[in-house]
Protein backbone atom coordinates (compact mmCIF):
# COMPACT_ATOMS: atom_id res chain seq x y z
CA UNK A 1 0.00 0.00 0.00
CA UNK A 2 1.39 3.40 -0.94
CA UNK A 3 1.06 6.75 0.76
CA UNK A 4 -1.32 7.80 -2.01
CA UNK A 5 -3.65 4.86 -1.25
CA UNK A 6 -4.80 5.13 2.37
CA UNK A 7 -6.69 2.16 3.80
CA UNK A 8 -10.48 2.30 3.67
CA UNK A 9 -12.76 4.45 1.56
CA UNK A 10 -13.03 8.21 1.73
CA UNK A 11 -16.62 7.86 2.95
CA UNK A 12 -15.46 6.02 6.06
CA UNK A 13 -13.74 9.18 7.23
CA UNK A 14 -17.08 10.94 7.50
CA UNK A 15 -19.25 10.97 10.59
CA UNK A 16 -22.29 8.70 10.65
CA UNK A 17 -24.67 11.67 10.58
CA UNK A 18 -23.03 13.13 7.46
CA UNK A 19 -22.79 9.73 5.75
CA UNK A 20 -26.53 9.25 6.32
CA UNK A 21 -27.26 12.55 4.58
CA UNK A 22 -24.94 11.92 1.64
CA UNK A 23 -26.26 8.39 1.21
CA UNK A 24 -29.74 9.85 0.70
CA UNK A 25 -31.51 8.96 3.93
CA UNK A 26 -31.53 12.53 5.17
CA UNK A 27 -30.67 14.66 2.17
CA UNK A 28 -32.63 17.86 1.64
CA UNK A 29 -35.33 17.30 -0.98
CA UNK A 30 -35.29 21.02 -1.73
CA UNK A 31 -31.61 21.07 -2.59
CA UNK A 32 -31.88 17.79 -4.46
CA UNK A 33 -34.59 19.15 -6.74
CA UNK A 34 -32.82 22.49 -7.15
CA UNK A 35 -29.62 20.74 -8.28
CA UNK A 36 -31.69 18.59 -10.64
CA UNK A 37 -33.09 21.74 -12.21
CA UNK A 38 -29.60 23.15 -12.64
CA UNK A 39 -28.47 19.96 -14.32
CA UNK A 40 -31.40 20.01 -16.74
CA UNK A 41 -30.64 23.62 -17.68
CA UNK A 42 -26.96 22.78 -18.24
CA UNK A 43 -27.87 19.86 -20.50
CA UNK A 44 -30.10 22.05 -22.68
CA UNK A 45 -33.21 20.81 -24.43
CA UNK A 46 -35.58 23.66 -23.66
CA UNK A 47 -36.81 25.71 -20.74
CA UNK A 48 -36.95 24.31 -17.20
CA UNK A 49 -39.93 25.30 -15.07
CA UNK A 50 -38.18 25.35 -11.72
CA UNK A 51 -40.40 26.03 -8.71
CA UNK A 52 -38.12 24.33 -6.22
CA UNK A 53 -36.14 26.91 -4.26
CA UNK A 54 -36.97 30.12 -2.43
CA UNK A 55 -34.14 31.91 -4.21
CA UNK A 56 -35.22 35.57 -4.58
CA UNK A 57 -35.94 36.39 -8.21
CA UNK A 58 -36.12 40.14 -7.63
CA UNK A 59 -32.88 42.09 -7.49
CA UNK A 60 -32.04 44.14 -4.38
CA UNK A 61 -33.72 47.56 -4.18
CA UNK A 62 -32.02 50.78 -5.39
CA UNK A 63 -31.18 51.84 -1.83
CA UNK A 64 -28.93 48.78 -1.45
CA UNK A 65 -26.77 49.67 -4.44
CA UNK A 66 -26.45 53.29 -3.31
CA UNK A 67 -25.40 52.21 0.16
CA UNK A 68 -23.01 49.58 -1.14
CA UNK A 69 -21.24 52.02 -3.47
CA UNK A 70 -20.77 54.49 -0.63
CA UNK A 71 -19.50 51.81 1.74
CA UNK A 72 -17.04 50.38 -0.77
CA UNK A 73 -15.62 53.86 -1.45
CA UNK A 74 -15.29 54.61 2.28
CA UNK A 75 -11.59 54.13 3.11
CA UNK A 76 -11.92 54.92 6.82
CA UNK A 77 -9.31 52.73 8.58
CA UNK A 78 -10.69 49.72 10.45
CA UNK A 79 -14.03 49.37 8.72
CA UNK A 80 -13.21 45.87 7.44
CA UNK A 81 -11.54 44.50 10.57
CA UNK A 82 -12.93 42.34 13.34
CA UNK A 83 -15.57 43.81 15.58
CA UNK A 84 -17.25 42.33 18.65
CA UNK A 85 -18.74 38.98 17.73
CA UNK A 86 -22.28 40.29 18.19
CA UNK A 87 -21.68 42.94 15.52
CA UNK A 88 -21.08 46.66 15.25
CA UNK A 89 -22.47 48.54 18.23
CA UNK A 90 -24.18 51.26 16.18
CA UNK A 91 -25.88 48.70 13.94
CA UNK A 92 -27.12 46.69 16.90
CA UNK A 93 -28.55 49.86 18.40
CA UNK A 94 -30.32 50.62 15.12
CA UNK A 95 -31.80 47.11 14.98
CA UNK A 96 -32.80 47.25 18.67
CA UNK A 97 -34.67 50.53 18.17
CA UNK A 98 -36.35 49.32 14.98
CA UNK A 99 -37.42 45.97 16.43
CA UNK A 100 -38.45 47.57 19.71
CA UNK A 101 -40.95 49.73 17.80
CA UNK A 102 -42.22 46.65 15.99
CA UNK A 103 -42.80 44.64 19.16
CA UNK A 104 -43.58 47.41 21.65
CA UNK A 105 -40.57 46.52 23.80
CA UNK A 106 -37.66 48.49 25.26
CA UNK A 107 -34.70 46.82 23.56
CA UNK A 108 -31.03 47.76 23.72
CA UNK A 109 -27.84 46.73 21.93
CA UNK A 110 -27.47 43.66 24.16
CA UNK A 111 -30.76 42.34 22.81
CA UNK A 112 -29.30 41.95 19.29
CA UNK A 113 -26.72 39.57 17.81
CA UNK A 114 -25.98 40.13 14.12
CA UNK A 115 -25.56 36.82 12.33
CA UNK A 116 -24.78 35.11 9.04
CA UNK A 117 -28.39 35.07 7.91
CA UNK A 118 -31.35 33.61 9.77
CA UNK A 119 -29.82 30.14 9.40
CA UNK A 120 -26.72 31.32 11.24
CA UNK A 121 -28.93 32.86 13.92
CA UNK A 122 -30.78 29.57 14.36
CA UNK A 123 -27.53 27.62 14.56
CA UNK A 124 -26.07 29.78 17.32
CA UNK A 125 -29.38 30.03 19.18
CA UNK A 126 -29.98 26.28 19.25
CA UNK A 127 -26.41 25.59 20.34
CA UNK A 128 -26.49 28.29 23.02
CA UNK A 129 -29.84 27.35 24.57
CA UNK A 130 -30.19 23.57 24.30
CA UNK A 131 -28.21 20.59 25.56
CA UNK A 132 -27.72 17.39 23.61
CA UNK A 133 -30.85 15.28 23.91
CA UNK A 134 -33.18 18.23 24.46
CA UNK A 135 -36.30 18.48 22.30
CA UNK A 136 -37.49 21.12 19.85
CA UNK A 137 -41.25 21.20 19.26
CA UNK A 138 -42.12 22.45 15.77
CA UNK A 139 -45.49 22.74 14.00
CA UNK A 140 -45.69 20.73 10.77
CA UNK A 141 -45.30 21.40 7.90
CA UNK A 142 -41.90 22.87 8.72
CA UNK A 143 -38.82 24.05 6.83
CA UNK A 144 -36.93 20.85 6.05
CA UNK A 145 -33.54 22.23 7.09
CA UNK A 146 -34.75 22.35 10.72
CA UNK A 147 -34.09 18.63 10.95
CA UNK A 148 -30.47 19.20 9.91
CA UNK A 149 -29.97 22.10 12.32
CA UNK A 150 -31.32 19.93 15.14
CA UNK A 151 -29.15 16.98 14.11
CA UNK A 152 -25.98 19.07 14.20
CA UNK A 153 -26.80 20.27 17.71
CA UNK A 154 -27.70 16.77 18.94
CA UNK A 155 -31.33 17.73 19.49
CA UNK A 156 -34.55 15.87 18.81
CA UNK A 157 -37.10 17.50 16.53
CA UNK A 158 -40.70 16.83 17.66
CA UNK A 159 -43.24 17.74 14.92
CA UNK A 160 -46.80 18.56 15.96
CA UNK A 161 -49.95 18.91 13.90
CA UNK A 162 -51.44 22.20 12.75
CA UNK A 163 -55.03 23.02 11.79
CA UNK A 164 -56.63 22.13 8.46
CA UNK A 165 -55.49 25.47 7.04
CA UNK A 166 -52.04 25.13 8.68
CA UNK A 167 -52.63 27.64 11.47
CA UNK A 168 -51.02 26.96 14.84
CA UNK A 169 -52.72 24.36 17.07
CA UNK A 170 -51.73 25.34 20.64
CA UNK A 171 -53.35 22.22 22.08
CA UNK A 172 -51.05 20.06 19.95
CA UNK A 173 -48.03 21.94 21.29
CA UNK A 174 -49.32 21.41 24.82
CA UNK A 175 -49.55 17.66 24.24
CA UNK A 176 -45.94 17.56 23.00
CA UNK A 177 -44.37 19.50 25.87
CA UNK A 178 -42.34 17.33 28.21
CA UNK A 179 -39.42 17.25 30.60
CA UNK A 180 -36.92 17.45 27.73
CA UNK A 181 -38.62 20.27 25.80
CA UNK A 182 -36.31 23.26 25.57
CA UNK A 183 -37.50 25.14 22.47
CA UNK A 184 -40.72 25.71 20.55
CA UNK A 185 -39.70 26.71 17.03
CA UNK A 186 -42.23 28.80 15.11
CA UNK A 187 -42.00 29.87 11.46
CA UNK A 188 -44.57 32.51 10.53
CA UNK A 189 -45.14 33.42 7.74
CA UNK A 190 -44.53 29.78 7.16
CA UNK A 191 -42.30 27.92 4.75
CA UNK A 192 -43.74 25.88 3.02
CA UNK A 193 -47.40 26.85 3.48
CA UNK A 194 -47.40 30.66 3.56
CA UNK A 195 -49.65 30.48 6.63
CA UNK A 196 -49.46 33.31 9.17
CA UNK A 197 -50.11 32.24 12.75
CA UNK A 198 -52.97 34.33 14.12
CA UNK A 199 -52.80 36.55 17.19
CA UNK A 200 -55.44 34.50 18.99
CA UNK A 201 -53.50 31.28 18.47
CA UNK A 202 -50.32 32.91 19.76
CA UNK A 203 -52.17 34.14 22.85
CA UNK A 204 -53.31 30.58 23.51
CA UNK A 205 -49.77 29.28 23.02
CA UNK A 206 -48.40 31.85 25.48
CA UNK A 207 -50.90 30.63 28.08
CA UNK A 208 -49.92 27.01 27.41
CA UNK A 209 -46.24 27.80 27.89
CA UNK A 210 -46.78 29.82 31.05
CA UNK A 211 -48.66 26.88 32.58
CA UNK A 212 -45.82 24.56 31.58
CA UNK A 213 -43.21 26.84 33.14
CA UNK A 214 -45.23 27.11 36.36
CA UNK A 215 -45.56 23.32 36.55
CA UNK A 216 -41.95 22.42 35.69
CA UNK A 217 -39.96 25.46 36.79
CA UNK A 218 -37.97 25.36 33.53
CA UNK A 219 -38.69 28.01 30.89
CA UNK A 220 -39.33 26.79 27.39
CA UNK A 221 -37.89 29.27 24.88
CA UNK A 222 -39.89 30.26 21.82
CA UNK A 223 -37.64 30.79 18.81
CA UNK A 224 -39.41 32.65 16.00
CA UNK A 225 -37.91 32.16 12.55
CA UNK A 226 -39.38 35.00 10.50
CA UNK A 227 -37.47 35.78 7.27
CA UNK A 228 -40.76 36.33 5.39
CA UNK A 229 -42.32 38.75 7.89
CA UNK A 230 -41.93 41.74 5.54
CA UNK A 231 -43.26 39.89 2.50
CA UNK A 232 -46.92 39.86 3.54
CA UNK A 233 -49.21 40.50 0.60
CA UNK A 234 -51.72 42.76 2.38
CA UNK A 235 -49.05 44.84 4.12
CA UNK A 236 -49.99 43.75 7.63
CA UNK A 237 -47.38 42.97 10.31
CA UNK A 238 -47.63 39.33 11.43
CA UNK A 239 -48.31 38.74 15.12
CA UNK A 240 -45.31 37.80 17.24
CA UNK A 241 -44.63 35.99 20.50
CA UNK A 242 -42.18 38.77 21.40
CA UNK A 243 -45.06 40.83 22.78
CA UNK A 244 -46.84 37.84 24.32
CA UNK A 245 -44.31 35.61 26.04
CA UNK A 246 -41.15 36.74 27.83
CA UNK A 247 -38.86 33.84 26.91
CA UNK A 248 -38.75 34.58 23.17
CA UNK A 249 -35.93 34.94 20.64
CA UNK A 250 -36.91 36.43 17.28
CA UNK A 251 -34.74 35.39 14.33
CA UNK A 252 -34.86 36.98 10.90
CA UNK A 253 -32.77 37.90 7.88
CA UNK A 254 -32.87 40.16 4.85
CA UNK A 255 -32.32 37.37 2.35
CA UNK A 256 -35.90 37.68 1.13
CA UNK A 257 -37.19 41.23 1.61
CA UNK A 258 -33.96 42.78 0.27
CA UNK A 259 -33.17 39.99 -2.22
CA UNK A 260 -29.83 39.31 -0.50
CA UNK A 261 -29.87 35.55 0.03
CA UNK A 262 -26.25 35.25 -1.08
CA UNK A 263 -24.97 38.01 1.20
CA UNK A 264 -26.04 36.33 4.46
CA UNK A 265 -27.11 39.03 6.87
CA UNK A 266 -29.57 38.47 9.68
CA UNK A 267 -29.89 38.73 13.43
CA UNK A 268 -31.32 37.27 16.61
CA UNK A 269 -33.36 39.64 18.79
CA UNK A 270 -33.77 38.72 22.45
CA UNK A 271 -36.85 39.83 24.31
CA UNK A 272 -35.88 42.32 27.01
CA UNK A 273 -37.92 40.12 29.36
CA UNK A 274 -36.03 36.90 28.54
CA UNK A 275 -34.77 35.11 31.64
CA UNK A 276 -31.05 35.83 32.11
CA UNK A 277 -31.11 37.90 28.94
CA UNK A 278 -27.61 39.40 29.20
CA UNK A 279 -26.10 36.00 29.84
CA UNK A 280 -28.00 34.62 26.84
CA UNK A 281 -26.63 37.51 24.77
CA UNK A 282 -23.12 36.51 25.85
CA UNK A 283 -23.86 32.88 24.98
CA UNK A 284 -25.09 33.69 21.48
CA UNK A 285 -22.05 35.91 20.89
CA UNK A 286 -19.77 33.10 22.03
CA UNK A 287 -21.47 30.58 19.73
CA UNK A 288 -21.34 33.05 16.84
CA UNK A 289 -17.56 33.01 17.21
CA UNK A 290 -16.88 29.38 18.02
CA UNK A 291 -19.22 27.81 15.48
CA UNK A 292 -17.00 29.43 12.87
CA UNK A 293 -19.18 32.35 11.82
CA UNK A 294 -17.05 34.74 13.94
CA UNK A 295 -19.24 37.70 12.96
CA UNK A 296 -21.74 38.76 10.32
CA UNK A 297 -20.16 40.31 7.19
CA UNK A 298 -19.02 43.86 8.00
CA UNK A 299 -20.25 45.45 4.77
CA UNK A 300 -23.70 43.93 5.14
CA UNK A 301 -23.94 45.05 8.76
CA UNK A 302 -23.11 48.64 7.88
CA UNK A 303 -25.55 48.54 4.96
CA UNK A 304 -28.60 47.83 7.13
CA UNK A 305 -29.31 51.28 8.63
CA UNK A 306 -28.84 52.95 5.25
CA UNK A 307 -31.20 50.63 3.39
CA UNK A 308 -33.89 49.77 5.93
CA UNK A 309 -34.54 53.44 6.58
CA UNK A 310 -34.83 54.37 2.90
CA UNK A 311 -38.18 54.79 1.09
CA UNK A 312 -36.92 52.55 -1.72
CA UNK A 313 -35.35 49.99 0.61
CA UNK A 314 -37.61 47.03 -0.20
CA UNK A 315 -38.27 44.70 -3.08
CA UNK A 316 -41.74 44.90 -4.62
CA UNK A 317 -43.72 42.24 -2.77
CA UNK A 318 -46.61 42.81 -5.20
CA UNK A 319 -44.65 40.87 -7.84
CA UNK A 320 -44.51 37.76 -5.64
CA UNK A 321 -48.16 38.25 -4.65
CA UNK A 322 -49.28 38.39 -8.28
CA UNK A 323 -47.40 35.22 -9.20
CA UNK A 324 -48.72 33.41 -6.14
CA UNK A 325 -52.31 34.31 -6.99
CA UNK A 326 -51.85 33.29 -10.61
CA UNK A 327 -50.42 29.94 -9.53
CA UNK A 328 -53.13 29.43 -6.91
CA UNK A 329 -55.93 30.08 -9.43
CA UNK A 330 -54.36 27.75 -12.00
CA UNK A 331 -53.94 24.94 -9.49
CA UNK A 332 -57.54 25.33 -8.31
CA UNK A 333 -58.73 24.85 -11.89
CA UNK A 334 -56.72 21.61 -11.99
CA UNK A 335 -58.30 20.22 -8.82
CA UNK A 336 -55.62 21.07 -6.26
CA UNK A 337 -56.68 22.64 -2.98
CA UNK A 338 -54.72 25.29 -1.09
CA UNK A 339 -55.42 28.24 1.14
CA UNK A 340 -55.28 31.60 -0.65
CA UNK A 341 -51.68 32.89 -0.64
CA UNK A 342 -50.90 35.46 2.05
CA UNK A 343 -47.13 35.88 2.29
CA UNK A 344 -43.70 34.68 1.30
CA UNK A 345 -42.54 32.65 -1.67
CA UNK A 346 -44.51 29.42 -1.48
CA UNK A 347 -47.78 27.61 -2.09
CA UNK A 348 -48.45 24.22 -0.52
CA UNK A 349 -51.35 22.67 -2.45
CA UNK A 350 -52.83 19.28 -1.69
CA UNK A 351 -52.92 16.77 -4.54
CA UNK A 352 -56.38 15.87 -5.91
CA UNK A 353 -57.74 12.68 -4.34
CA UNK A 354 -57.82 10.80 -7.64
CA UNK A 355 -54.15 11.62 -8.20
CA UNK A 356 -53.24 10.34 -4.73
CA UNK A 357 -55.10 7.12 -5.53
CA UNK A 358 -53.06 6.62 -8.71
CA UNK A 359 -49.70 6.53 -6.91
CA UNK A 360 -47.95 3.14 -6.80
CA UNK A 361 -48.27 1.22 -3.55
CA UNK A 362 -45.56 2.08 -1.05
CA UNK A 363 -44.58 5.35 -2.76
CA UNK A 364 -45.78 8.69 -1.34
CA UNK A 365 -48.05 10.27 -3.96
CA UNK A 366 -46.29 13.63 -3.74
CA UNK A 367 -42.88 12.05 -4.34
CA UNK A 368 -44.23 9.99 -7.24
CA UNK A 369 -45.89 12.99 -8.88
CA UNK A 370 -42.88 15.28 -8.38
CA UNK A 371 -40.65 12.71 -10.05
CA UNK A 372 -43.06 12.34 -12.97
CA UNK A 373 -43.03 16.10 -13.51
CA UNK A 374 -39.27 16.03 -14.01
CA UNK A 375 -39.81 14.37 -17.39
CA UNK A 376 -41.78 17.48 -18.34
CA UNK A 377 -38.92 19.68 -17.13
CA UNK A 378 -40.97 20.90 -14.19
CA UNK A 379 -39.23 20.92 -10.81
CA UNK A 380 -41.22 21.00 -7.56
CA UNK A 381 -40.58 19.72 -4.04
CA UNK A 382 -42.76 16.97 -2.50
CA UNK A 383 -44.54 17.83 0.73
CA UNK A 384 -42.99 14.78 2.40
CA UNK A 385 -39.83 16.88 2.70
CA UNK A 386 -41.71 19.18 5.10
CA UNK A 387 -43.36 16.53 7.22
CA UNK A 388 -46.74 16.41 5.43
CA UNK A 389 -47.36 14.01 2.52
CA UNK A 390 -49.72 14.40 -0.47
CA UNK A 391 -48.77 18.04 -0.98
CA UNK A 392 -46.31 19.93 -3.20
CA UNK A 393 -44.28 22.98 -2.33
CA UNK A 394 -44.17 25.43 -5.22
CA UNK A 395 -41.99 28.54 -5.22
CA UNK A 396 -42.97 31.83 -6.85
CA UNK A 397 -39.41 33.12 -6.47
CA UNK A 398 -39.01 32.52 -10.19
CA UNK A 399 -40.43 34.26 -13.27
CA UNK A 400 -43.82 34.46 -14.95
CA UNK A 401 -42.83 32.04 -17.71
CA UNK A 402 -41.84 29.39 -15.17
CA UNK A 403 -45.19 29.71 -13.40
CA UNK A 404 -47.11 29.39 -16.67
CA UNK A 405 -44.91 26.51 -17.87
CA UNK A 406 -45.27 24.65 -14.58
CA UNK A 407 -49.05 24.90 -14.74
CA UNK A 408 -48.99 23.54 -18.30
CA UNK A 409 -46.70 20.68 -17.25
CA UNK A 410 -48.91 19.77 -14.30
CA UNK A 411 -52.02 19.85 -16.49
CA UNK A 412 -50.32 17.66 -19.12
CA UNK A 413 -49.25 15.12 -16.50
CA UNK A 414 -52.77 14.98 -15.06
CA UNK A 415 -54.20 14.40 -18.54
CA UNK A 416 -51.65 11.66 -19.20
CA UNK A 417 -53.39 9.49 -16.62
Amino acid sequence: MTASSPPGSTEELLSRRVRAVLDGTGESWTRRMFELGRRLRAEGGGPVYDLSLGNPSLEPPPAFFRALRALVEDDTPGTHRYMTNAGFLQVRRFVAEREGRRFGLELDEECVVLTVGAAGALAVTLRALADEGDEIVVPAPYFSEYAHYARHAGLKLVPVRTTADFDLAPEAVAEALGDHTRIVLLNSPNNPTGAIYGAGRLNELAAVLRRHVTRTGRPVVVVEDAPYRDLVYDGQTPASMMSRYPHTVHVTSHSKDLGLAGERIGYAVLSSELAGRRRVFAGLSYCNRTLGFVNAPALMQRMLPEVLGAPDGRVDVAVYARRARTLHAGLARLGFSAAPPRAGFFLFPRLPDDLVARAPAGVPADVWFAERLVARRCIVVPGTAFGVADHLRLSVATDDDAVAGALDAIAAELDAG
